[in-house]
Order: structure tokens, then C-alpha cells, then sequence
């Protein structure tokens, strides 16, 4: 394989390892198209004065997307002077002993405002809508209303330390704990614009892993959202290997291009917000399951298993408060345990299956699915 010269790339440090890489300077009319793909990569480890420069055939970007807190914009928050933080922040409910207010209503949210309401004097949760209150949320809003409120929007901070809401009301509050998800951030891959994020939207990437451009010496995993996870990460990581390994090929640059423009299109018809670009099941198992038959030779996922991870997700739903925990109230978890679907559950008593499966981990031949 031909060398190419080093690279004079930018050095940006993590809390691990910082990494910047740029494409390598074109050669002479299409030598060997590996040759053009190389990577040069320079790192800095925490504590040390110097960096490293090394040249490898493929960078793989998973650092995750749960890094970089999504903060909205709050008419008055700056000049507030209460304590407003991210739920990325959030440890303990000691701190928060007065009135808080939890912003988002999310599973991040709910939980944090459950752990709250053992502490705090008042919990105000804020939904986008009453579309927001499931119907887990509405039973713990009955059963705990004494000090956890719903609440819609949250229109502004005063100065004077209330919070104001979308219905005009009003109350003089501690804390304001935002759980609103994350934006996207890759600080340290210099593509040269070949790779960007606009509002979430990583791309363009072919199947949310290769940039057209820069493929396959340049891959992501893990962008997708609401995905079975570890598993479907798992699949695209066998992906990237096995293209890398000469295993597999790659449509061309223009097919792959063309296919992200698909995606985009068919988003923008159902009204997809931009930021929600990398959602590509929502519960729909059809999109992995594709995916990981097409590209990784897994089998298709079992009904079974399905239902058992929906029985799950549903008791979640409706037992927010105690779903983790009471599993002999779960009347469909219980069905499709009992039904003999699942191999080796035929002859197990409930409560065996029940402490087998304490952290809802649904196990397949090739890996753990957690919900």
C-alpha cells in the first residue's frame, strides 16, 4: 500500500483521548483507491506533554451522543439566580429541598422528578402537552399529587425567583433541572465538511454509519436512536469490521449518496423534525431487523422475543412507578414467559423467571437487549 505523507492536523484533547482527522491530500490520477483513504491521527493523552501522530487505514468514531447537553433557551435564565442544571449533572435528590422544577417529561424526567418528590418540599413537572402524561405518569401524579405537579411550558425565569408557565401561573422555586436530551458533538473528526451536524442531523452517513465520501476509512457507530441497544450496535460494529476486513463491500459513493437522500426525503414527508433523523424504529423492529440480516447475516428476530421486549416496554409504561420491581402484576410479561415461547421457560416457575430476568435483559443468541 502506498505511504503518504503526515498530516499537520489540530490537536484536541478529552477527558481520554483526543483525536483530529482530516482526509489525505489527493494523489496522482487514482493510484490505489485504499491509498487514497488513509487517515492520519494525532492523540493527546490527559497528563502528558506530548502527542502522538500515527497513520491508520480507518478511524471508527464511538464516543456516544449522551455527552453534550441540550439546554433550551429560557426567556429570563440568565439572570436568574436560582440553580438551573442539566439531568446529566444530576446524582442525588439531597440537594433539592425546596421547590424544583424538572423540565421535560421524558423518561429522564420522570425519574428525576420521582426522586425528587421524596425530598423536595414541591416537584413541578413540565410537559410539552397533556400528550406527555402516560398512563404510568398519571398514576403516580394520583397517587403522589400532594407535592409532584404537572405543569405545561415553562414561558420564563424572573428575577424575582418564580417560574412562570404556559398558563400564566406562577411559583417562586430553588432549582430548575432540565432533562432535554443531548445534541450531537464530534469536536475532534477534521473531515473538511464531508461530515456535519445541523440540529442532530449527523451526515450525510449511508445506513446512519459510512459517509459516502470517506468510506470505508471513516464510520460511526451508534448514532441511531430508540434502537435495541447493545445489540443493534453490535451490528453495526460487525459491519464496519467485516467491510474493513475486505469481508463485504460498500455500494458506490453516488448509490450510498443516493440513499441518504432517501432517508432525508421520505423524513421530510411523514414530518419528521430534522433532529429526529437518526430515530429509525421508534419500537418498529423492521428497520434493525433488516439491517442486521442484510449486513451482518443475523437471524431474524424471533416473535418471542418481540413480544417479550414489548410486554416489557408496556409495563413501563403503565407501572412507571413500579415496573421494575413487581413483575407478577405484568400481566402480558407474564403470558408470554408462561406461553412456552421462550425455549427454556417452559417448565420454570414465574418467580424463577422473574428473578432471571430482574433487570429486564432480554437475551438472544448473539447478545443482551436492554430496555
Amino acid at each position: 500500500m502506498p505511504e503518504l505523507a503526515r498530516l499537520p492536523l489540530t490537536v484536541v484533547a478529552t477527558p481520554i483521548v483526543g483525536a483530529a482527522v482530516r482526509p489525505p491530500r489527493p494523489l496522482k490520477p487514482r493510484k490505489e483507491e485504499a491509498a487514497r483513504k488513509l487517515r492520519g491521527v494525532r492523540s493527546v493523552r490527559l497528563g502528558k506533554c506530548d502527542d502522538e501522530e500515527e497513520l491508520f487505514d480507518a478511524v471508527v468514531v464511538a464516543n456516544g451522543h449522551y455527552l453534550q447537553p441540550r439546554v433550551p433557551s429560557v426567556q429570563g435564565q440568565e439572570a436568574w439566580t436560582g440553580r438551573q442544571m442539566h439531568s446529566h449533572s444530576y446524582r442525588t435528590p439531597e440537594p433539592f429541598r425546596g421547590e424544583v422544577v424538572v423540565v421535560g417529561c421524558g423518561e429522564s424526567g420522570k425519574d428525576i422528578a420521582m426522586d425528587l418528590r421524596g425530598v423536595a418540599k414541591e416537584v413541578h413537572l413540565v410537559a410539552k402537552s397533556m400528550e406527555d402524561v402516560t398512563p404510568g405518569l398519571a398514576k403516580v401524579l394520583a397517587k403522589h399529587g400532594t407535592n409532584l405537579h404537572i405543569r405545561l411550558r415553562l414561558e420564563r425565569l424572573c428575577e424575582d425567583g418564580r417560574a412562570v408557565f404556559g398558563d400564566g401561573s406562577g411559583v417562586l422555586v430553588d432549582a430548575v433541572v432540565y432533562c432535554t436530551g443531548y445534541d450531537y458533538s464530534f469536536p475532534f473528526p477534521d473531515t473538511a465538511g464531508a461530515v456535519t451536524v445541523d440540529d442532530n442531523r449527523v451526515g450525510p452517513l449511508f445506513e446512519h454509519v459510512f459517509p459516502p465520501s470517506l468510506a470505508p476509512s471513516l464510520s460511526f457507530i451508534g448514532i441511531p436512536i430508540k434502537v435495541f441497544t447493545p445489540w443493534f450496535f453490535e451490528a453495526q460494529a460487525r459491519w464496519v469490521a467485516q467491510v474493513l476486513s475486505g469481508k463485504r463491500t460498500l455500494p458506490s459513493e453516488d448509490e450510498m449518496l443516493r440513499s441518504v437522500e432517501e432517508w432525508y426525503r421520505s423524513r421530510e414527508t411523514t414530518g419528521t423534525p430534522k433532529k429526529y433523523t437518526h430515530d429509525v424504529s421508534n419500537l418498529d423492529i423492521t428497520y434493525m431487523d433488516e439491517f442486521e440480516h442484510k449486513y451482518c447475516d443475523f437471524p431474524r428476530v424471533e416473535r418471542w422475543n418481540f413480544e417479550l421486549l414489548v410486554a416489557s416496554y408496556i409495563d413501563m409504561v403503565e407501572n412507571l412507578e413500579t415496573f421494575r420491581d413487581d413483575y407478577q402484576d405484568t400481566t402480558p410479561f407474564a403470558r408470554v414467559l408462561r406461553s412456552g415461547a421462550w425455549p427454556h421457560t417452559r417448565t420454570m416457575p414465574l418467580s424463577s423467571l422473574v428473578q432471571e430476568n430482574s433487570r429486564l435483559v432480554l437475551v438472544n443468541k448473539h447478545n443482551d437487549l436492554h430496555l
